[in-house]
């Protein structure tokens, strides 16, 4: 890691030999360093607080060598859709996408130091945004500025930074399991390619990833054409959670992933933290590794609530959006958009929350359910049980799909569902089997509150001998409305009954809200600029 003291040398050096023959790029740049004062302008600085954010313009001191100090912070104008620095007060990180230095351009990270007053930063990274050669973890590429990721890589940490194509190769592995544990580091406006379906990212138990991208530099995982659902594999993490599926008395259950049975996840650390991914999109991903075993946008085994996941985007998948097995992992601001399987799928004891999802298939296009929901296929009562969370959830179906359901819940899943809405799919909502219909009338186990159910030939069915009524079990539930939510597309229009009818719960994940669906209102916006169209 390049440390802060190298800064001021290696920009005064830049900017003394490259002004006389560069151009400073004043619409490129988002920063520019001043050698004669040691400070740093940022003209837009984005501070991010959830899906809320505000603007300043701020001036920055070098001191002491290897830190900066904040000299100056003015409010301006709102500033979207412009490439610009931001400030994540979730992750404290400061990114500048591009500061000038006497016309070269430099990606720098910043952290802020806990307890500073006035604020002060150290610096974690400062990478030249111009290519220069592939590092030693990597093989040159095909193309101009790519590099090739292959194998394991173990025991060490790594960077994958926006001046280079990443290209996957099979499969790459981020450490051992459970040995010789790493950490993969990537930067905001970073592409990882995936050139045919066998290629894909699988980060092991004990290891960690930090994808960390920005609202207008998005981390992109993508296949080379951009064009179909499975051009790669996809993203998976495995971690230390628990997981159902062992036998009775097995004291830590460890089980195989379903698409590759020589990789295990599972513990006993349900807080346990797999690293971040925040502002990404995995596109075009999943792949049919066996009939009926595929691997999807985004796999979660036994994955802990240590582990931040946040605005993420999975589009065109051809398997499931996100598919989580066992472990307690937190979703927030996520969207599932065009998936050709099913979008959210759990079993094997997940037990997280989500808050703020937005389901959209594509109008007649291929897709199944917008949630599959399982415990065990094996046994519907082994425990851990799953039974997530999910509140303000916005579910939308194709329209066109035969036997979809909105949510099918079944082989013994609980779940709490609050200020929800289903619509558009041939059933909204579906209890499935006798497991799950023995979980009717305990509420804290299977519920249903202030949701909407609309749009459907049936919104509500039973299959596979469930011996419950899903239309009693909404309906004896507080707040449940079956009736049109008034929306245009998926956000709320102007007097839909949506609008007033949420709750607030008392948890620390989830976010007090006063809605139902995943939008506050037709102006809320969280879903804009960071996400692939759709």
């Amino acid at each position: 890691m390049t440390r802060f003291s190298k800064f001021n040398i290696r920009l005064t050096a830049i900017a003394a030999a490259v002004m006389s023959v560069f151009a400073i790029n004043a619409q490129a740049a988002t920063a520019t360093y001043n050698p004669s004062d040691n400070t740093v302008d940022l003209p837009i600085v984005e501070v991010l607080d959830g899906a809320t954010s505000n603007f300043f313009s701020a001036k920055l001191q070098l001191v002491n060598g290897n830190e900066l100090v904040l000299v100056d912070a003015q409010p301006i104008a709102p500033a979207k859709n412009v490439q610009r620095n931001v400030y994540d007060s979730a992750t404290t990180a400061v990114h500048i996408a591009s500061v000038d230095a006497g016309g070269a351009e430099f990606y720098a990270k910043l952290r802020l130091i806990p307890g500073s007053n006035p604020l002060r930063f150290s610096l974690e990274q400062l990478v030249n945004n111009q290519f220069e050669s592939c590092p030693d973890f990597a093989t040159p590429g095909p193309i101009a500025n790519s590099c090739i990721l292959s194998g394991e890589i173990r025991n060490r940490n790594i960077t994958l930074t926006k001046n280079t194509q990443w290209i996957l190769s099979g499969g790459v592995f981020i450490g051992g399991d459970k040995t010789e544990n790493a950490t993969i580091t990537i930067n905001p406006g970073t592409r990882i390619v995936g050139q045919q379906g066998a290629d894909y990212l699988w980060v092991r138990r004990g290891s960690k990833i930090l994808a960390e991208g920005t609202p207008d530099n998005p981390i992109v995982f993508t296949g080379p054409l951009e064009q179909a659902p499975g051009e790669w594999g996809g993203v998976v993490l495995n971690g230390f959670a628990r997981i159902n599926g062992c036998n009775e008395g097995t004291a830590v259950c460890e089980v195989a992933n379903e698409a590759n049975t020589e990789e295990f996840a599972g513990g006993n650390n349900d807080n346990d933290s797999s690293g971040i991914m925040k502002y990404v999109q995995i596109l075009f991903a999943g792949f049919a590794v066996r009939p009926d075993e595929e691997l999807n946008g985004l796999t979660l085994n036994a994955v802990g609530s240590g582990t931040v996941l946040e605005f993420i985007q999975v589009h065109r998948g051809l398997d499931d959006g996100i598919e989580l097995f066992g472990g307690t992992a937190n979703l927030k601001y996520i969207v599932l958009s065009s998936v050709a399987d099913d979008s959210l799928d759990w079993g094997l004891g997940w037990r997280g929350k989500a808050q703020f999802v937005l389901i959209k298939q594509s109008v007649g296009g291929p897709a199944d359910h917008g949630i599959e929901a399982d415990n065990n296929p094996n046994n519907p009562d082994f425990v851990p049980r799953s039974k997530p969370v999910l509140s303000n959830m916005t579910v939308i179906g194709s329209g066109a799909v035969s036997q979809s359901s909105g949510a099918l819940l079944r082989r013994g899943t609980g779940v709490n569902i609050w200020n929800s809405i289903f619509t558009g799919f041939q059933n909204c909502l579906t209890i499935d089997g006798i497991a799950t219909s023995a979980l009717v009338g305990q509420a804290a186990e299977l519920s249903i509150n202030n949701s909407f159910v609309n749009g459907c030939p049936n919104s509500f069915s039973q299959s596979g001998g469930a011996t419950a009524s899903t239309a009693d079990w909404f309906n004896s539930q507080t707040g449940n409305k079956a009736q049109d939510p008034l929306l245009n597309g998926f956000l709320p229009a102007a007097g839909s009954p949506v609008l007033q009818a949420g709750v607030t719960l008392s948890d620390n994940f989830l976010k007090p809200v006063s809605y139902a669906g995943a939008f506050r209102d037709a102006n809320d916006s969280w879903t804009q600029e960071w996400t692939f169209p759709f």
